[in-house]
């Protein structure tokens, strides 16, 4: 079993066993193998054996109303239990890449699933994202794949390392990479809400030791605009914030133009759409974040993304206006720590957001 590779204790869902097959890295004994598993911030529990890897959810969300869960369509997209196993990764922390594709591939056991389960894998090198294919789909920075109760299925993610100009002097990358839960799930039938559905979470990190260069992308910059704000009383009392939340672990939130949470709304006439970023929290280190319209990265002006540098005692607040957004978009944000330790498992996402239209 993995020493140094680290596993996230997940929540929700399903998760993962990665291992290497036919790509260009290797381990310094054996071919590479891995596990990982998936998601998000409401709460599951956990259990590891040498031979296996289960997740176990707790009682999943439930809408503000009466109904038969077998049903509620709604509830269907809220847990998952999956088993993995028969992975190893030789207690390494770092594998070798000598160009060509990195090909990750695991086997999943749906045998503790009531209903399908979907789950989308995204991935990030010193912070970029990169472009998955799984099972030899079209590349995509997030891709998912579904699985019936009581099922094996082997899933292979495929991936060409590419990196910006200010890593190319690197010979050490950090890969980190998580999944989102039911990312397909659409709220319907006049409640907004996605409960588990969209959550995401850290569930697999490693360092890559290049011998041979990843490509590069020329044209792949960041914003700076991120305004850091001392977390005073009245800071705080603004966006509902407490103590424990901003000297807990890293959180990122989103807001409306009047500093309302999980809301956005636009008018029928605009396609602009007025965002507040509030990250806060964790440990003081650099980030890298991105925006989200129905799963596909949105530009940020020229910019790829946004980084910024956090301090403790501080909130860091982006405001950025997102262009062609339009009501029944889905908007969110990742947030990839880009020098924490490799195996600190604190990628984060936001809560997914349903633009409505203002009345």
């Amino acid at each position: 079993m993995r020493k140094n590779v680290k596993l996230a204790s997940i929540i929700l869902c399903t998760a993962l066993l990665c291992s290497c097959a036919d790509s260009n890295i290797v381990n310094d004994t054996s071919s590479f193998t891995s596990v990982s598993n998936p998601f998000d911030e409401t709460a599951s529990v956990t259990n590891i054996s040498e031979d296996s890897f289960v997740i176990e959810t707790l009682p999943p969300f439930s809408k503000p109303q009466e109904s038969d869960a077998e049903d509620d369509d709604f509830s269907k997209y809220q847990e998952a239990g999956m088993e993995f196993s028969d992975y190893s990764i030789d207690g390494k922390s770092t594998v070798k890449y000598s160009g060509g594709e990195v090909s990750l591939s695991f086997v999943s056991d749906s045998a503790k699933n009531k209903y399908d389960a979907e789950i989308g894998y995204m991935a990030f090198i010193s912070g970029v994202p990169q472009k998955l294919s799984l099972n030899g789909s079209e590349k995509s920075e997030l891709v998912s794949i579904s699985q019936n109760p009581d099922t094996k299925q082997t899933v292979t993610l495929t991936f060409t390392p590419e990196i910006t100009e200010e890593y190319e002097q690197e010979k050490i990358f950090k890969v980190k990479l998580m999944t989102v839960l039911h990312p397909s799930y659409r709220p319907k039938d006049g409640f907004l809400g996605f409960g588990n559905a969209h959550s995401g979470q850290s569930f697999f990190e490693f360092e890559l030791e290049a011998d041979t260069e990843p490509q590069i992308i020329d044209d792949f910059t960041y914003s700076s605009d991120c305004e850091s704000v001392l977390a005073t009383a009245k800071v705080k009392e603004e966006y509902n914030l407490t103590d424990a939340k901003i000297s807990g672990t890293n959180m990122i939130s989103l807001f409306d133009a009047n500093h309302q949470e999980h809301s956005l709304s636009i008018d029928k006439s605009s396609d602009k759409l007025g965002v507040t970023l509030l990250l806060y929290g964790g440990e003081p280190d650099e980030y890298a974040v991105y925006f989200y319209k129905n799963h596909e990265r949105i530009k940020l002006g020229e910019n790829g993304g946004m980084k910024f540098a956090s301090k403790t005692g501080y909130i860091n607040e982006y405001k950025v206006t997102l262009d062609d957004i339009k009501a029944g978009d889905i908007i969110y944000a990742v947030e990839v720590p880009l020098n924490a330790e490799t195996g600190s498992m604190n990628i984060r996402k936001s809560i997914s957001i349903l633009v409505t239209e203002n009345t």
